[in-house]
């Protein structure tokens, strides 16, 4: 039982060593003038490169990463891409949503203009239909009345008049 637990710790300060390794990475210019980076040596045609050990969560690796004057530059460039595709698809966004609106405001308006002239057209209807014994005055000035609250409905508040058709 105790040699189980010696060989757990020591396979366990094994497995712990290996985090706590330093890490090796290595820096040179390529026949085109790129920097690189890499964890794994250049090619042997290149002779001069810096090897940088680090210690994972060392200033050295920071340094390292960051000193990419080139590849930080193309992240600033991306980031800034990605902020003015973003702006403009908002501005895209409002435009068709205010287009959207002014397109239901002109479509309810020429469903309000096509009701009125409706209403008015059964008020003249009605005042040229002729009286008689069953459609006497009082009954057409009642119906002329009716549509007359009909259009003061329509005029002051629309979206209730349509709902209730």
């Amino acid at each position: 039982m105790q040699k189980i637990s010696i060989s757990a710790l020591v396979i366990a300060l094994w497995v712990c060593s290996g985090f706590a390794a330093e890490n090796v990475y290595y820096n040179w210019t390529d026949k085109d003038g790129i920097k690189r980076y890499s964890d794994q040596p250049p090619s042997q045609n290149i002779k001069q490169y810096k090897t940088i050990q680090t210690t994972p969560g060392s200033s050295e690796h920071e340094t390292a990463v960051d000193s990419r004057p080139e590849y930080n530059s193309m992240v600033e460039k991306a980031k800034e891409e990605t902020r003015q595709l973003e702006q403009e698809r908002i501005k895209k966004e409002t435009l068709k949503a205010a287009e959207e609106k002014r397109n239901a405001e002109s479509d309810m308006k020429a469903r309000i203009e096509t009701e009125r002239q409706r209403l008015n057209e059964k008020i003249d209807a009605i005042n040229k239909r002729p009286l008689s014994r069953t459609y006497d005055q009082s009954f057409k000035q009642a119906r002329i009345d009716e549509i007359k609250k009909e259009l003061d409905k329509l005029s002051n508040s629309p979206d209730e008049y349509f709902k209730s058709r």
